[in-house]
């Protein structure tokens, strides 16, 4: 029942993060252009690099570490977090010198997102996830995040307030990590530094710092080189694009994190039944919630451009047509990747599933940039996560071999393919305002697909039940 409790927490919570873009973004494409959005997502896709150095390989690794000895939190959590902290402190001061000396970086929206690497740096969440306290996490979350696009909707109301837009989405940012310190005081006591046991965390942290600058390589560097090789505008139309995919995607990979420490405190006792079940439940969730949406916005996906964007973002149906293939391949490597890999500490093969693809990504880029623009970038992002899902299906074959994972998803392919069969017949007599036939497909393709799966038996409801309250 606890994992439910969490799962609940996460996803009310990741549930507010699709709709809170879904009520800002028509606004905010609307104020500013595609290449002043571009500008942001450029600047952005740059900063990332330094956020990453800010937080290692933290989240992951204290997660886990966190859930695994919890009768020994205040010296694991200071050990790991000192790490994070020098980290942060470096690279606050390598973007500093870099803003400085590139000509290119001086400009006050690169000035403003370095705020992002004092929030990076302040970010305890690992913490809380590995006590399985979603509560906190969320409450608070949910708090910044309203509060933040409120001030959005009043004081951002021309095109000359660009830097006011990005000051306030990195201000609240930092805010949010700054009240997570306050319930974190009963778990963490006094601070205190011990550099024998800082060290002693060192060597995983990096062993997970090295795939998280693989996943930038092929998460980030597109809109970069995007910038570089086409153009900025080509980024915004990317950009929003990308961040629309994201949001679909945020309904399936909070379970990750939900997932990891429970399936790390379950290894700690060597219960490789229940982890064997954790997996099975990962596995029906994601594939229950993954192909449907998929098929789905494959046919809502220009009525949903043509009022979600504004009229300089259209092109983008074009890119989300072709990315939203990458919700099948991000999906299962959320499970393989997190659930399996880093709790079972196969660090190495989890860093190697995430750099040759990454590799691969910038010669891809190279080759089809140029000539595509947003498009190539869109091809590509498909075939690297691909690539990582091979990869990680190749390294954890042995541990979900036990794991029943083809009978239901064939049932749910097949459910999918039902609602999208029909809901293409009825796009020839559905002819409303765009919104309005969003709608209409949702809710006709929402009942087709719980009818299909209900029929197809996908789901052992009396076994989930016993498996929700054992857990």
């Amino acid at each position: 029942m606890k994992i439910l409790k969490n799962y609940v927490y996460n996803l009310s919570y990741q549930i507010l993060v699709v709709v809170l873009p879904i009520i800002t973004t028509p606004y905010i494409t609307r104020i500013f252009s595609s290449q002043e959005l571009g500008d942001y997502g450029y600047y952005s896709s740059i900063v990332t690099y330094f956020i990453l150095l800010a937080t290692l390989g933290v989240a992951n690794y204290g997660t886990k570490v966190i859930s695994g000895h919890r009768n020994e939190i205040n010296k694991n959590f200071w050990g790991i977090y000192f790490l994070q902290l020098g980290a942060t402190i470096l690279s606050i001061s390598l973007y500093c010198i870099f803003c400085v000396n590139l000509p290119s970086m001086q400009n006050p929206v690169a000035y403003i997102l370095g705020l992002s690497l004092v929030s990076k740096g302040l970010d305890i969440s690992w913490l809380f996830q590995g006590l399985e306290d979603f509560r906190k996490i969320t409450v608070r979350n949910i708090t910044v995040k309203l509060v933040g696009v409120i001030s959005i909707f009043l004081f951002v109301k021309s095109t000359n307030d660009l830097y006011l837009y990005v000051f306030l989405l990195t201000i609240f940012e930092l805010l949010g990590q700054l009240s997570m310190w306050l319930p974190a005081r009963e778990f963490i006591g006094k601070p205190h530094v011990d550099l024998e046991y800082a060290r002693y965390h060192l060597k995983p942290i990096i062993l997970l710092f090295l795939p998280q600058i693989a996943i930038s390589l092929y998460v980030t560097l597109d809109r970069t080189m995007l910038g570089v090789l086409a153009s900025t505008k080509d980024v915004g139309i990317y950009d929003q694009a990308l961040k629309l995919v994201n949001i679909l995607l945020t309904l399936v990979t909070s379970l990750g994190s939900v997932m990891l420490p429970r399936v790390a405190n379950l290894l700690a006792t060597n219960n490789h039944e229940e982890v064997n079940k954790m997996h099975e439940i990962s596995f029906l969730v994601y594939n229950l919630i993954i192909f449907p949406i998929m098929t789905g916005m494959l046919i809502v996906n220009d009525d949903f451009v043509q009022f979600f964007l504004g009229q300089d973002f259209q092109d983008a149906r074009f890119a989300i047509a072709i990315m939203i293939f990458r919700m099948f391949f991000i999906g299962w490597t959320n499970i393989m990747g997190i659930q399996i890999l880093i709790p079972h500490n196969k660090n190495k093969e989890f860093m190697i599933s995430t750099t040759v693809p990454a590799i691969t990504s910038v010669g891809l880029n190279l080759l089809f940039l140029p000539k595509l623009g947003y498009m190539g970038a869109a091809i590509v992002s498909v075939l690297t996560e691909a690539f990582v899902w091979a990869i990680q299906l190749f390294f954890t074959r042995k541990y979900i071999k036990d794991v029943p994972i083809i009978g239901s998803m064939m049932k749910i392919i097949l459910a999918s393919a039902i609602m999208y069969g029909l809901l293409l017949v009825s796009k020839t007599v559905i002819h409303f305002s765009p919104i309005v036939n969003v709608l209409a497909f949702a809710v006709i393709g929402g009942i087709i697909y719980l009818f299909a799966i209900l029929s197809l038996k996908v789901v052992d409801v009396k076994e989930l039940k016993q498996i929700i309250r054992k857990n």
